[in-house]
């Protein structure tokens, strides 16, 4: 009887010891799998980590490229605006005055009062005034290159006297030619003042600027002086 009974009790000693190294060994199975579950965590950490680090950098560099484009184009910008520049200061225009004239003529139908050839922004344009047959005073800009209007309204705020512009004889094509064959030059402004008398401005082909007087009744050349491009005065 007694054994049987230690016989038992060996058997479930067994049994509790066996369940027991096979929870042990569970354990043991579950931890290797929770650090390899980590372990496998890490690295997709630390790859994420890279790609975006990567994902950065080439933003970066896009960045960079956009910075560059960005100085590329206002260097372009620039040099739009020196070329207009050059291209008033010589009277170098695309468009001549004779040709700005038909085109202020069409858009706005009168009498020029004004026209000077100079830069709006980096566009280089033929500015007029002119008294409109509708007895308002007019701004037209003319695209100085390709011909083309691209300002054209009324000035409701220029107050200049209408007589001059309507008394004189000699309109601003004639004065315009008249200038040009005087100084051999290209006119780059005509001005009727209100004494009657035309003021021209040129530049020949030797770079010289020549500022000259018309009479607007008779066509006289009342005064022409000059300067060359590199004087200090």
């Amino acid at each position: 009887m007694k054994r049987k009974v230690i016989i038992a009790t060996v058997a479930a000693a067994a049994l509790v010891g066996g369940g027991t190294a096979t929870a042990f060994g569970a354990a043991g199975s579950n931890s290797d799998g929770g650090a390899q579950s980590q372990s496998h965590s890490n690295v997709r950490a630390a790859d994420h980590d890279d790609d975006q680090n990567g994902d950065d950098r080439d933003s970066d560099d896009r960045k960079d490229d956009r910075d560059d484009d960005g100085r590329d184009g206002h260097d372009g910008h620039d040099e739009t605006g020196s070329r207009a520049d050059r291209a008033e200061e010589t009277g170098s225009a695309d468009v001549s005055l004779s040709r700005a004239i038909q085109a202020v003529h069409k858009a706005a139908p009168g009498d020029i009062s004004e026209l000077e050839l100079d830069t709006d922004g980096n566009r280089l344009v033929w500015e007029a005034d002119v008294l409109g047959k509708d007895n308002k005073w007019h701004e037209v800009k003319i695209d100085a290159t390709k011909g083309q209007v691209v300002k054209n309204r009324i000035d409701a705020h220029k107050d200049d006297d209408r007589s001059a512009p309507r008394a004189a004889k000699l309109d601003a094509a004639a004065a315009g030619k008249k200038a040009a064959a005087v100084t051999k030059g290209s006119v780059t402004s005509l001005d009727l003042e209100r004494n009657g008398q035309w003021e021209a401005e040129a530049v020949d082909k030797q770079g010289t600027e020549h500022e000259l007087n018309i009479d607007a009744a008779s066509g006289k050349v009342t005064h022409h002086e000059t300067e060359t491009a590199d004087s200090d005065d």
